[in-house]
């Protein structure tokens, strides 16, 4: 696991609460001493937890927790007890103790732990399988936006009745629910801490998303960009250029955490618009970001009424030419204002461009 990207995820985290529903085969079974390890590293950077035994095993569960040394408490009011069993579970989270939960029936959706989940505002609602995730055509199915999860689709997958449960789920306004094969060891640190993950996320529509840049996402940018500026790969911006030009800016972001940008600079008057400072984070290369900003970027533009776009780079002549099918061009087709800027500059960049 890589440590760098962890350390993006903390303070994301942080304060936020998970419910892990745990299968009952699952609780006495040998593979749990990791997943409470991770529950306890987890609880030790701040993510508030509520851990769900299936059916009647909250006792056992909280022995073994205690052998882990999680510091948890089991929340005796039964979940058929409404709001007062909410109640109690928050109290548990709020004395900064891991609260456990046994659901008292069959299942991993079953409703008394879906509605507490909801009710306390949950950011995931984790489940822990005896098995596999869910695979369409052969391959498992790593994420998958609830608005997709329809009949069609799951006619072709395994699994299509849990899927269709963890959709529900997210429609309710739980925003991730992955289902996890609870016999992997470390499996839950392997999903919440690495992109792709490494069980199934039904998610909102919202988990990869291109938005306008905020001005409080500042700092982040300057930050992310720092090393391309070194090395001259992108021009050097401010905190001032950047504020007084927000509209132009856009970030790619994976369940709210910046992973990208790019900025959209018009030139009315010459009926094109330049796509500008293109950086996706080393550790999300290769994984078609770029492209999707870059499409994002051509779509603004064409939207605007602009005839063609073009974009100047010394380091990404490969990138644009090749892969997206930029044309390369003079410098002479580059508004004058552009142009006079990119000469006193001195860089040796190329220039790129497409009709749209």
């Amino acid at each position: 696991m890589n440590v760098r990207s962890v350390l993006e995820y903390v303070p994301y985290f942080r304060g936020r609460l998970f419910v892990v529903h745990i299968c009952e085969e699952l609780v006495a079974a040998e593979a749990l001493v990791d997943t409470l390890l991770d529950v306890d590293a987890l609880h030790e950077i701040g993510v508030r937890l509520v851990l769900v035994a299936e059916g009647q095993e909250s006792a056992l569960l909280m022995r073994r927790a205690g052998a882990c040394e999680v510091h948890a408490a089991v929340a005796e009011l039964p979940l058929t007890a409404g709001s007062a069993a909410v109640a109690r579970v928050q109290e548990i989270v709020e004395r900064r103790q891991v609260a456990i939960v046994p659901s008292g029936v069959a299942g991993q959706f079953d409703v008394g732990s879906v509605s507490l989940a909801v009710e306390l505002g949950a950011a995931k609602y984790i489940c822990l399988q005896a098995g596999g995730i869910p695979r369409r055509d052969g391959q498992p199915i790593f994420a998958i936006r609830e608005s997709d999860v329809t009949h069609e689709v799951c006619s072709t997958c395994s699994q299509p009745e849990v899927l269709q449960q963890a959709a529900v789920v997210c429609r309710r306004g739980i925003p991730r629910v992955h289902l996890l094969d609870g016999q992997h060891r470390g499996v839950l640190l392997d999903e919440i801490f690495s992109e792709e993950g490494v069980g199934t996320m039904v998610h909102a529509d919202s988990y990869r998303e291109i938005r306008p840049l905020q001005e409080d996402d500042i700092p982040e940018l300057l930050s992310m960009i720092a090393r391309c500026v070194v090395d001259s790969k992108l021009v050097e911006r401010t905190y001032e250029s950047i504020r007084d030009n927000l509209d132009s800016y856009y970030v790619y972001t994976l369940d709210d955490t910046i992973v990208g940008c790019v900025a959209l600079y018009p030139y009315a008057a010459d009926n094109c618009a330049e796509l500008g400072c293109l950086f996706i984070k080393k550790n999300y290369e290769g994984h078609g970001y770029g492209r999707a900003m870059c499409r994002f970027i051509e779509d603004k533009a064409r939207a605007l009424g602009f005839e063609w776009i073009f974009a100047i780079s010394q380091s990404a002549v490969v990138y644009f030419r090749d892969r997206l099918g930029y044309a390369e061009l003079p410098r002479d087709v580059l508004p004058a204002a552009r142009r006079s800027v990119l000469e006193a500059s001195g860089r040796s960049s190329a220039v790129f461009g497409r009709r749209l």
